[in-house]
């Protein structure tokens, strides 16, 4: 009986500990809420919670009056304060991001307004800082902004407030953008959505889910969206918003290196020399090289000479051979092209010398300045002879000693 009493008793005392801990941590997670808050909100709220009428009619003004960060601190409160209270959050908070995003949008809507867009409109709106530090505040970069904004509302306006669900949101938008990739020259490109994504997405701050890094940059490939780019009304602007894309960390570089060739994007440099400066991989190294080549800076020729002992095989792509891939070309088995090969082409071509003139029948290409099969040699000896005579013809050359 005794033991038994003292087993009950075990069992109130852990029960009660338990019951304890949980308060607390309760206590713990409410105190770390109310950290969250500013000072100014969390006395909103208070108010928004007495029982004095005028009090709370004031707060609700207060909340209504608040600024875009303090959107984000009252929806986080809206599962921790009294019911009363949310249910009110519930309605002021869709009222405080119309005011905060909607209503500027319709002011924006309103056409007697361009080209002169007050910068005091769209100052604090989602990338405009980004945005017209590479675009200007001009009347074009005005109007191209605008139509951002229109073309994809929801995403900037969940970007604006720091949803949780923009990074989701931006990865479903980008994978049904791509069903309009059709190619066909008669069918209407979305070019502002297209421009909005690349521009939301350059962001670093952004995370890119999934596929959306892939989605986005499919649009480089339309010859649609190019087109626009190249010579479109607002061309320029088009060029700045690319360029932050294709200068966004931790993309696949392939496609924006192709887009930066074959429309001459200065963005494409910096790309570029970021990947020669890493370990050689086979299309992009072959890729960073053209675009130097394109850009056509000269003072980018000790990054690319740097190359001209690289051995790395760069066509044909491995498990393929020369016959399978060039059946129509008179060309020996052995041919291959090499990373040095490429940056002797470019470096050649920097110079402004003739590739020929070093035995190297390369071909011409619009989209990749260079057809990346056409520069290669059929033994080592070659290439050696040619690297020499390079050297020869170019004592300035700084060529690294072969490893």
């Amino acid at each position: 009986m005794f033991r038994r009493h003292l087993h009950i008793l075990a069992l109130v005392l852990l029960t009660a500990v338990a019951v304890q801990a949980s308060a607390q941590d309760d206590e713990e997670k409410n105190g770390q809420a109310a950290d969250a808050v500013s000072q100014n909100v969390a006395k909103l709220l208070q108010d928004l919670a007495s029982p004095i009428f005028a009090r709370r009619q004031k707060a609700a003004s207060g909340i209504l009056e608040l600024n875009v960060p303090d959107v984000a601190q009252l929806e986080a409160q809206i599962d921790i304060v009294p019911p009363a209270v949310a249910t009110q959050l519930r309605i002021l908070i869709p009222r405080l991001r119309k005011r905060l995003f909607d209503d500027r949008l319709d002011a924006l809507a309103n056409d007697s307004m361009l080209p002169d867009i007050p910068t005091e409109l769209v100052a604090g709106l989602p990338e405009w800082e980004r945005y017209s530090a590479i675009a200007g505040t001009d009347g074009d970069s005005m109007a191209v902004y605008r139509e951002l904004l229109r073309a994809e509302r929801d995403l900037f306006a969940a970007r604006m407030f720091s949803s949780p669900e923009f990074s989701a949101m931006l990865e479903t938008r980008s994978a049904a953008l791509t069903a309009l990739f059709t190619g066909v020259a008669e069918d209407e490109f979305p070019v502002a959505s297209c421009a909005a994504l690349m521009l939301l997405g350059s962001n670093p701050d952004v995370r890119l889910r999934g596929a959306t890094s892939t989605n986005i940059s499919a649009a480089l490939d339309e010859t649609r969206f190019g087109h626009l780019v190249e010579n479109g009304i607002h061309a320029k602007t088009l060029k700045a918003i690319v360029g932050m894309w294709i200068e966004r960390p931790n993309i696949a570089v392939d496609r924006p290196l192709l887009f930066a060739i074959q429309h001459r994007l200065p963005a494409g440099r910096q790309v570029a020399l970021k990947v020669l400066a890493k370990p050689i991989r086979n299309q992009q190294v072959s890729y960073a090289l053209l675009c130097l080549g394109a850009l056509r800076d000269p003072q980018d020729l000790p990054a690319v000479e740097r190359l001209l002992n690289v051995q790395t095989t760069v066509w044909p792509p491995q498990e393929q051979s020369v016959r399978e891939l060039l059946p129509d070309r008179e060309i020996d088995s052995s041919f291959s092209v090499q990373a040095r090969d490429v940056a002797l082409t470019v470096a050649i071509y920097l110079r402004g010398a003739n590739p020929a003139d070093f035995g190297l029948k390369v071909q011409t290409s619009e989209r990749q300045l260079f057809t990346i099969d056409s520069m290669g040699f059929n033994k080592n000896e070659q290439r050696d002879a040619a690297i020499a005579k390079y050297v020869l013809r170019f004592p300035d050359a700084v060529v690294p000693e072969a490893p």
